[in-house]
């Protein structure tokens, strides 16, 4: 590229006129391409391989088991919530009961953010101590790095982390989570709908109705208040814009009132 004496100077600045004005990288390409006299997909092939190809990491893994049901729920249509009870091993730390509260604070980018789970648990082994669970997704190996290290140290709390069971159950579920463990792979899941006093709407699709009832429970059981789920049946072509509705589930009732 040198051998064109000004060009590469003329390169480096549209090069950062293109940056500043966000213009995607094949505009580089295209520059390259007119000083090198090469054509531009060899450059295409460097960005694909380069950006596009995203390698599976640890924290995508412990997400899939984290975050998950049961694999074994795949496909159900009357809820089962015994069914969505999983265990995962996460990394834990043995503290004594003082010290806990100063660790929390001290650690808390390190410590399991999760509503719903409990952070700190009951020592089997040592009614004295407590075990901080952490996340795992950023202890993924099950070892601490330096900054953490040095601040057990501070806390004289031993760095060795353990491993412990820890058991999930329908209600450590997200609605959203729920039934994209449900449904197909692939799929879309609904996760919006309209509410109207107690009673929340649905529009469903067509690949979502053999699972409608399910999806109806799951609504009650995750938003407080919501007592009766309905979906449309039919399209509205009526003057008033009324449609005939199915209840899902929950009470029957379709009289409400709003402020």
């Amino acid at each position: 590229l040198w051998r064109f004496g000004y060009s590469a100077r003329l390169l480096k600045t549209n090069h950062f006129r293109t940056a500043a004005s966000n213009t995607s990288f094949p505009a580089v390409c295209m520059l390259l391409a007119q000083y090198s006299g090469r054509k531009p997909e060899v450059f295409v092939v460097i960005k694909k391989n380069s950006f596009f190809t995203m390698p599976e990491t640890a924290e995508d893994k412990t997400n899939l088991e984290l975050y998950s049901p049961h694999p074994q729920v795949r496909g159900m249509t009357l809820l089962n919530r015994e069914a969505f009870k999983r265990t995962v091993v996460v990394p834990v730390l043995k503290v004594k009961k003082e010290t806990v509260n100063t660790l929390l604070k001290s650690l808390k980018h390190a410590v399991l953010q999760r509503p719903g789970l409990k952070r700190v648990v009951e020592d089997p082994e040592d009614e004295d101590s407590r075990l901080v669970i952490l996340d795992p997704h950023k202890i993924p190996e099950f070892s601490l790095g330096e900054s953490e290290q040095e601040v057990l140290k501070q806390l004289d709390v031993c760095p060795e982390v353990s491993k412990y069971d820890l058991e999930l159950t329908y209600e450590n579920f997200k609605s959203e989570e729920i039934l994209r463990a449900v449904l197909p792979e692939g799929q879309e899941v609904t996760s919006g709908f309209s509410r109207v006093g107690h009673i929340a709407h649905l529009n469903l699709r067509d690949h979502q109705l053999q699972y409608r009832h399910l999806i109806g429970q799951v609504i009650i059981d995750k938003n407080p208040g919501i007592s009766c789920v309905v979906n449309k049946t039919n399209i509205i072509d009526s003057t008033y814009r009324n449609f005939e509705m199915e209840v899902l589930a929950g009470e029957s009732n379709l009289v409400t009132k709003v402020q």
